[in-house]
Parts: C-alpha cells; sequence; structure tokens
C-alpha cells in the first residue's frame, strides 16, 4: 500500500483533535499564568469532575450509538431515541459533577458552573459520536472550531472586563461546549431528520435496552480509567498540596500533548484491529508497531521537554515550576502508560471482555487512590504522582499480559526503546555541543538551533525506530 494512502487516512483525523488539542495547551498556559495560587488546582479537579460524570453518565450512549450504527435500517428514529435520552441524562447526571466539585471548592457559584459544563459536555460528547458514527468530519471540525474560539474569547472577555476567577473559565468552557453541541446537534438533524422519539413507546424502549445491554459494560471500565488517571488531582486538591498548580499544569499539558501523538493513530488502528479480528486474524504487528510509535514519540518529547520545553514554560507563564522534575517524570510517564494501555488492550476488547478490562481498571483505580491519597498526604506532589504512577503500571502489566504470548517484545518495547535512549543521547550530545561553542549566545537563541538540529535526529529516529510498513497494510 501507498505511503500517501496512510498519511491520507492518518492526517484525516489530525484537525479534529488538533484543535481542541491547540487551544487546551494555550489555556493552560494563559490559566495558569493568571490564576492565583491554588486557583488552578480547584479548576483543574472541577473539570475533572465534570469530565468524569459526562463520561460515566453518558459514555456508554455514544459508544453504543456508533456499535450498532453501521447495522441499522432506520437510522433517523434510532437517532431522535438517542438525542432524547441525553438529554434526559445530562441535568441529572450534571447534579452528581457539581456536587462532587463542591466537595473539593466552597467558592461560591461552583455548583451552578459546574453543572453548566457537565450537561454541555454530555451532550458534545454524544452528538461527536453520532457524527463520528457518520463519518461527518467536516462538521466535526466546524464544532470543535466554534467551541475552541468561543471558549477563549469569552475567557479573555471575562477576566478583562470582571475578575480573573477559575468559575469564569468554567462558565466559558461551559458555554463553549453549548454553542458546539448545538451546532451539531443542528447537523445532525438536517441529515437524519427529525423524528417523534415517543411515537412509538414499545421502540424507544427497545432501542434504550439495545444500547443499555451493550454500553453499560463500558460505565466501570471508563470510571476505573478516569479515576485511576486522576486521583493525583483530586488528592492535590483535597490536601491543598504545595506547588500542586504547577504539577497539575505541566500533566494538563502531557494529557493534551499525548492526544495530538495517539489519538489520530488510534482511530485509524482501531477500525483496523477489528476488521482483522472479523476476518480470523488479530492484528498484533500493528500494536506492535504502535508500541514503537508511542515509546519512540513520548522519548522525544520528553527530550525537548526536559533541554528546552521547561524553560520556555517558566517564560510564557512568569512562574518557576518548584515542582521536584522526579514528580513531573512520574507523571509523564503515567500519561504515556495510559496511551499505551489502550493499544495493548486491543486483544480484551475485540474479544468483548469488557467484564475483565472494567474489573482489571477498577482495582487499579482503587489502588490509585488509595497510594496517590497516601503519598499526597505524606510526601507531597511526589508522593501523589508516584502512587498514580503505581496504579498505571499494574493496569498496563495486566492488559499486556494478554498478548504475553502472541508479543515480540524486542519489536514492540526493545528496538523503540534503543532509537529513544540513541536519540536522547544525540539531544544531549548537541546540548553539550552548543553550550561549548555558542556560550555566549543568548538563551532563546541557542534553544532554537538546538529545536532544530532535534527536530531531524526525531524525524530520523521516527523512521528508523517505527515499522511503517504496517500502518500500510491497514491503510487497505
Amino acid at each position: 500500500m501507498k505511503m500517501n494512502v496512510f498519511l491520507r487516512k492518518f492526517l484525516l483525523y489530525v484537525p479534529v483533535k488538533m484543535v481542541p488539542a491547540v487551544s487546551g495547551i494555550f489555556l493552560i498556559f494563559y490559566l495558569y499564568r493568571l490564576f492565583p495560587e491554588g486557583q488552578y488546582v480547584s479548576y483543574s479537579v472541577s473539570l475533572f469532575c465534570s469530565l468524569i460524570t459526562a463520561q460515566l453518565c453518558a459514555g456508554w450512549v455514544g459508544n453504543s450509538f456508533i456499535y450498532y450504527y453501521s447495522g441499522l435500517e432506520d437510522k433517523r428514529l434510532f437517532v431522535s431515541n438517542c438525542i432524547s435520552v441525553v438529554f434526559l441524562i445530562a441535568p441529572v447526571s450534571s447534579v452528581l459533577a457539581a456536587v462532587a466539585s463542591v466537595y473539593f471548592s466552597s467558592a461560591a457559584y461552583v455548583f451552578i458552573s459546574v453543572w453548566l459544563l457537565c450537561f454541555g459536555q454530555i451532550l458534545f460528547f454524544f452528538l461527536s459520536s453520532a457524527c463520528q458514527a457518520g463519518f461527518f468530519v467536516k462538521q466535526q471540525l466546524v464544532a470543535v472550531v466554534l467551541q475552541a474560539v468561543t471558549q477563549i474569547a469569552l475567557i479573555v472577555v471575562f477576566f478583562k472586563f470582571f475578575e480573573v476567577d477559575f468559575r469564569f473559565a468554567l462558565l466559558s468552557l461551559a458555554i463553549g461546549y453549548f454553542v458546539a453541541a448545538f451546532y451539531l446537534l443542528y447537523t445532525v438533524l438536517k441529515i437524519f431528520g427529525v423524528s417523534n422519539p415517543f411515537s412509538n413507546v414499545g421502540l424507544f424502549k427497545d432501542n434504550l435496552k439495545l444500547i443499555f445491554q451493550y454500553g453499560a459494560a463500558l460505565s466501570p471500565w471508563i470510571l476505573g480509567m478516569l479515576v485511576m488517571v486522576g486521583a493525583d488531582r483530586f488528592a492535590i486538591g483535597y490536601y491543598n498540596v504545595e506547588s500542586g498548580d504547577a504539577y497539575l499544569s505541566l500533566k494538563d499539558l502531557f494529557v493534551g500533548a499525548a492526544g495530538l501523538l495517539s489519538m489520530p493513530l488510534l482511530m485509524m488502528v482501531h477500525p483496523f484491529v477489528i476488521k482483522r479480528f472479523r476476518e480470523g486474524v488479530f492484528a498484533i504487528n500493528v500494536i506492535e508497531s504502535s508500541s514503537g510509535f508511542l515509546i519512540v514519540a513520548f522519548s522525544l518529547l520528553w527530550g525537548a521537554l526536559h533541554f528546552v520545553g521547561f524553560g520556555f514554560f517558566e517564560i510564557i507563564t512568569g512562574k518557576t515550576i518548584g515542582v521536584s522534575k522526579l514528580a513531573i517524570l512520574f507523571a509523564f510517564i503515567g500519561v504515556f502508560l495510559n496511551s499505551a494501555s489502550v493499544y495493548f488492550q486491543k486483544r480484551l476488547e475485540v474479544h468483548r471482555k469488557m467484564k475483565l478490562l472494567a474489573y482489571l481498571s477498577v482495582v487499579s483505580s482503587l489502588i490509585s487512590v488509595f497510594f496517590a491519597w497516601v503519598g499526597a498526604r505524606y510526601w507531597g506532589v511526589i508522593g501523589a504522582s508516584l502512587g498514580v504512577l503505581l496504579a498505571q503500571m499494574l493496569y498496563f502489566c495486566l492488559v499486556t499480559a494478554s498478548l504475553f504470548k502472541r508479543l515480540d517484545f524486542y519489536r514492540s518495547f526493545g528496538a523503540p526503546a534503543v532509537v529513544s535512549l540513541l536519540a536522547l543521547l544525540a539531544g544531549y550530545a548537541l546540548s553539550v555541543g552548543l553550550d561549548a561553542v555558542a556560550s555566549a549566545m543568548i538563551e532563546w537563541k541557542r534553544s532554537i538551533f538546538w529545536l532544530a538540529g532535534f527536530t531531524a535526529i526525531s524525524l530520523f529516529s521516527l523512521w528508523k525506530g517505527v515499522k511503517w510498513s504496517e500502518f500500510m497494510k491497514a491503510s487497505v
């Protein structure tokens, strides 16, 4: 298969993920720079409460919609039924997020801000799933652009004319989600048509039972995964841990960067793995190549962060990081393991071992909460980050064990790790060389020269360290 076919399919998914990721990264810098001490923690915890609730209470509807969409004859009525279910769930579910956020922040109006945010996220997430099922990429792109522009513009206006406060940021995010959701709602109804969901109560009940039977099994897994990766946020917010603002802002940056690196590839790999499984073959080579890509890409990202990125972060925000590099490394490795686990659990997914996945994620989340809470209380940020990392390592090892007999560990881990190590050593040598020959040069100019050289090293490493031929087959 020609390389341009793979690139065309791979890049098709990039804009839809890039716009919210870039706007999210911008907001992390912007908000961390302006928020008073402690407010970024309140903002991050409130946002995560909303996200967990939105995914838990309505994510199963979107996943079920994608699963059943292609086999439906009467798509119009099914779409109307699912939309009505989401509108019934959203206001009640949002109360859970609002109550949870109030537990971590006693500031006035937090309840209503988080309630609106969760409501908007639930609508947006489901309607995005509906567009994804129908492959309406242009409509999704317009929606995320509307979302990003609205959110950023409102935050700037609120902060300029009212007050720099995390509640205004939450309200701005909520309005952005509502604007994008109503655009997608208009698009979906225009494409599928409008139908009274209660015209046939019996069919409505059948459709509700259908989506619940498939989606309900996903809810414990989704909850476990989200709690596992976010336990440090809650622990830091509960104990008001020192340097929590800097730690959570950097972790949010890592999550955004991970989405840019892994999600476009995952959206291409996932349907191919399912297709091959239905043909009687599990595409283990694609999983191995995906692992190689993630190891090399995340290693290169850490190199860029270590040598120039953290300094750039301090210049942009005007604040020193003030967090142990070890804690930051723990958070980074945890984000990598979370991204990689999504690929290595594919064998359990295609065999529909969702109960096992749910059990593994829930057990890992409980371990994460326990160690993060204990770690934050006695060792601060570094204890919280280590607690979450230990749980993520456990989950990664457990899901990877399902591929133990099939996996080529050298191709999956060994070769990419060697390439990554050589690339990091080359980056270190480049840094030492620039310090020696250009010590009088301004720091930012040296950083630009280093980035230029490391970019060339990175491209070569990705070319040699990843089995791209397997992705070509996936583009068939």
